[in-house]
């Protein structure tokens, strides 16, 4: 596997290996059919519906509909110094893997981040890994990266509706966003990370909408 693409290995080389070792080894764990892209892109429908869901039920649902599909879908605490919070990489070519670390512990960035990786998946090669964190990006990558922020962003939110949402005059209020999250069937905390990231919304507001997650003793989300 070649990690030269990623600045993260230039300091950390050591901790992101490991990490993404731990990957491979719940990953091999996980029995997936052989990939179909068609199935995947099917299954990613099925997924954005669980985001409104608890992680007791959505973490099973999300790794079944997906290794059904040939993805694998593993959730493993980031490492010191690892700063990653997704990476994405082939295990051969039937079974591609999706790690998630939970680095930023809200809905908004969970989901983003599957379905960014997601985006990797679909769009780009096999032989490609995908790290996505603070300075884990090359250069080199980022037209990459930003087809796979476009295609996160799109099928969270579809482009028309929420040009429709912010004609409204209802983006900065908590009660126009639930109303908007419901109308399109995602958790509302993912509304409030993509007006911020748009820079609509101020980070401080409406971050009591966001689920936040924590690791739990036994490595799996609470």
């Amino acid at each position: 596997m070649d990690f030269r693409k990623s600045q993260a290995f230039q300091s950390q080389p050591g901790a992101m290996a490991a990490w993404l070792r731990q990957g491979e080894i719940e990953a091999a764990e996980i029995p997936c059919a052989i990939y179909d892209e068609n199935k995947f892109r099917e299954a990613l429908l099925q997924v954005r519906a669980l985001t409104m869901k608890p992680p007791e039920v959505f973490q099973p649902e999300l790794v079944q509909l997906c290794a059904e599909t040939g993805v694998a879908v593993v959730f493993i605490p980031e490492l010191p110094k690892t700063r990653a919070s997704g990476a994405t990489r082939w295990l051969n070519s039937h079974k591609a893997l999706i790690q998630l670390s939970l680095r930023h512990k809200t809905d908004d960035h969970l989901w983003f981040a599957f379905f960014h990786e997601s985006g990797h998946i679909l769009l780009h090669g096999k032989r490609d890994v995908f790290l996505e964190g603070k300075g884990v990006a090359a250069v080199e990558d980022l037209e990459k990266e930003e087809e796979a922020n476009k295609f996160a962003a799109n099928i969270l939110i579809p482009p028309i509706k929420f040009k429709r949402f912010l004609a409204s005059g209802q983006q900065r209020t908590k009660v126009g966003i639930e109303q908007f999250a419901a109308e399109i069937g995602i958790a509302p905390g993912i509304v409030v990370g993509r007006l911020q990231h748009d820079g609509i919304l101020p980070l401080s507001h409406c971050n009591h909408l966001k689920r936040r997650f924590e690791w739990v003793s036994d490595d799996k989300e609470s």
